[in-house]
């Protein structure tokens, strides 16, 4: 079993946008097979605002299938492909993998 975080730093004016889309990724977590558990967790400071995704999973393959939807994949290639016209809200994403000792 494992627990995967990935946290977003992301610019103030990105709240509302950022909230919409961790809403639907806890949605799609925890309707995927093998997700045990999926929620978001939130802390604004005075300019930025992060929103942490913790995940529960029966195992790291699990989680990279969630990964490899083609939904997921094409809101990558299509953010990528807008990176110049369009700059991130996110400042910094960080992802961990912990496995359960206990």
């Amino acid at each position: 079993m494992i627990v995967q975080t990935v946290t977003f730093i992301v610019k103030k004016e990105g709240k509302e946008l950022f909230e919409a889309k961790t809403s639907k990724d806890v949605a799609s977590m925890q309707s995927f097979k093998n997700c045990l558990s999926s929620e978001c967790w939130f802390s604004e400071r005075k300019d930025v605002c992060e929103f942490m995704l913790v995940s529960k999973w029966e195992s790291k393959k699990d989680f990279q299938n969630w990964l490899k939807r083609p939904e997921h994949l094409q809101k990558h290639r299509e953010a990528h492909k807008n990176k110049e016209s369009k700059p991130s809200i996110v400042l910094e994403k960080i992802r961990n993998s912990y496995e359960i000792c206990s």
